[in-house]
């Protein structure tokens, strides 16, 4: 009996708890957004590598880098006529990346190549395919000629929008078949010449620089 009077006492309050609960209130107001984990684009780097690997085997690599970090790029003047400008871009995932560093004549809007580096990827292909890109300078001793880096149709409008084209060289080279003393070749050994062909559009960010060093 006791046990009866304890189910029908559960049984009443669940009863009156349902009956009592009132209406659902309004939704309260939203909370603040949350972080923006977007990446920044701006401007691109595009093109592609061509070449052979060590086996003979063609690849093709193309490419489009649009994301970077920090700032887009910047141009700092170097006297009247000259600017110093520096841009990297990647793919999303940091796999593929390019960075620049130029030295710009504006008045014959010539421009030298004082880095080229990276990596060129295709990261919608699988796997993914890369390629390396590092400036080597000639070694007269080992009779090996050194990488080609041109960059060339560059315009600048108002220190902050560059375009241009370019071109990366590596040539094909066997390296001697008698040792050098301090020189390990066996890195620069390319059966075949690969090329890295290409353009930019990106807008920089005008530096000036204030202050003496010593």
């Amino acid at each position: 009996m006791r046990k009866l009077c304890n189910a029908s006492c559960i049984a009443l309050l669940t009863l009156l708890t349902l009956s009592c609960r009132g209406k659902q209130g309004p939704e309260g107001p939203q909370g603040p957004p949350g972080q923006n984990l977007v990446r920044p684009q701006q401007g691109f780097i595009e093109g592609v590598a061509r070449g052979r690997d060590q086996n003979g085997t063609p690849f093709n690599i193309p490419f489009r880098y649009t994301y970077y970090a920090g700032n887009p790029g910047e141009v700092l003047r170097r006297g009247a006529d000259t600017l110093d400008i520096q841009f990297d871009r990647e793919d999303s995932l940091g796999i593929g990346r390019l960075s620049f560093s130029l030295i710009l004549k504006r008045s014959t809007s010539q421009a030298s190549v004082s880095q080229l580096s990276g990596v060129i990827a295709n990261i919608n292909a699988s796997p993914i395919p890369t390629f390396s890109v590092q400036a080597i300078p000639q070694v007269s001793i080992a009779q090996y000629p050194g990488t080609t880096q041109t960059v060339t149709g560059v315009q600048i409008s108002g220190d902050t929008l560059l375009i241009g084209d370019f071109t990366f060289i590596r040539p094909q080279y066997t390296p001697p078949n008698f040792p050098i003393p301090g020189l390990d070749l066996s890195a620069l050994a390319n059966a075949h010449p690969d090329t890295v062909t290409g353009r930019f559009s990106v807008r920089l960010l005008p530096i000036i620089r204030y202050g003496r060093a010593g």
